[in-house]
């Protein structure tokens, strides 16, 4: 295995401790055998943040990079983690006889179970492009091959920098254009105090966007807000609403929102 993997500081994505009866019930659900680096890893913690963000690819990807971008790996549970990936293929028109283990809608990894039963072949999967590249041939080289990407951070860095009035960041969130989009919403992390309620609303208007993809962006979003503790019991309860309101988003509400156990 492995140097050590998962965030300590960071508790989105993590489940409670596996057993082997729920890896053996899972495993008979899924009709698969589950990766035993996986298993490894997840008796580690099951599911979470990870430290290393990055993973290169042969081909360009539709960011047109070579790499592509990983911020955790998806555990075991009874209704979460990889047990979405029945829920989740239909809802994107992924391929049959996957399971996912990390993604976010634009893009997905997963475990390729098309051609066998056990210790199936990694890849990646852009819905965008309708692109699939095989990034590993099994799990326990697919976490060697993970790494760090210092440059990642460096561009948020250089986006925090960017002032806004209000106005300004209004304007940008209801411009449809990810490039505006983007830095606006960095800045309000970045500027969280004293306009609580100026996010709130903004939030609950980015979720009715006629674009999916800023439809995802504000569930995210909403989120880490939640996290920080930043939005009010009420508005928690609205966005939720709107969540389960929507088919293409639906999901997020349970995964972002249901009382943790």
């Amino acid at each position: 295995m492995m140097k050590k993997i998962w965030q300590d500081e960071n508790e989105y994505y993590k489940l409670e401790p596996l057993t082997t009866k729920a890896i053996e019930k899972e495993e008979k659900e899924l009709k698969v055998k589950l990766p035993a680096a996986y298993i490894e890893l997840l008796k580690q913690q099951n599911g979470g943040m990870i430290i290393y963000n990055a993973f290169p690819v042969n081909e360009q990807t539709s960011w047109g990079e070579d790499f592509i971008h990983i911020e955790h790996i998806l555990g075991l549970a009874e209704k979460d983690g990889i047990m979405q990936s029945e829920y989740l293929i239909e809802e994107w028109g992924l391929p049959k006889e996957i399971v996912l283990f990390s993604g976010d809608g634009h893009s997905w990894i997963a475990f390729d179970y098309r051609k066998t039963k056990e210790e199936p072949p990694i890849i990646y999967i852009d819905t965008e492009r309708e692109q699939i590249i095989e990034l590993a041939p099994n799990f326990s080289e697919f976490l060697t091959g993970l790494f760090v990407m210092e440059e990642l951070e460096d561009t948020v860095i250089e986006v925090e920098k960017t002032e806004y009035t209000l106005e300004e960041v209004e304007a940008a969130l209801a411009s449809n254009d990810e490039q505006e989009l983007i830095p606006a919403i960095d800045y309000l992390y970045e500027n969280s105090k004293g306009n609580e309620d100026f996010i709130e609303q903004q939030l609950l208007k980015l979720l009715k966007s006629p674009q999916l993809e800023f439809k995802q962006l504000a569930a995210n979003v909403a989120d880490g807000f939640n996290e920080t503790g930043l939005l009010s019991h009420v508005t928690v309860e609205k966005i939720v609403s709107v969540i389960r309101k929507d088919k293409e988003i639906e999901y997020y509400a349970d995964m972002y929102f249901s009382e943790k156990k």
